[in-house]
């Protein structure tokens, strides 16, 4: 069974860029900076909340339990706009909450691990 785990969390701007900062010095100074888990930080609850909506959690539930075989057989399947439904995977995917992957000529197919894990940090 395919696990992913996403950490999410709430940081402040000035907290995220002095990592930032920290980790340039780092590599700067030629000292070996290892990757860090996937993560996902937000500047409040709310900016959580305007980013995982329900209906973004509907998408990543019917990716897992319908397989679409394209985006716009998502958007047939969940009943919505393919172009708002296209932005939403695609907002789903640069956090790495879904994956996509390509097949011949422009078609994009959207997956979702088996379980995915999301663990809050405050």
């Amino acid at each position: 069974m395919k696990v992913k785990t996403v950490t999410v969390g709430i940081r402040s701007s000035e907290d995220v860029l002095a990592e930032a900062a920290a980790t340039m010095k780092a590599v700067a100074t030629g000292q070996t900076v290892r990757p860090k888990k996937r993560r996902l930080f937000f500047t409040s609850p709310e900016a959580l909340r305007k980013f995982l909506t329900p209906k973004r959690i509907a998408l990543i539930q019917l990716i897992r339990s319908q397989k679409p075989t394209s985006i716009n057989a998502l958007a047939v399947l969940a009943h919505r706009d393919f172009k708002r439904v296209y932005e939403d995977v695609q907002a789903l995917a640069e956090t790495g909450l879904v994956d996509l992957s390509r097949e011949t000529g422009r078609k994009v197919i959207p997956s979702v691990a088996e379980e995915l894990r999301l663990e809050v940090v405050l």
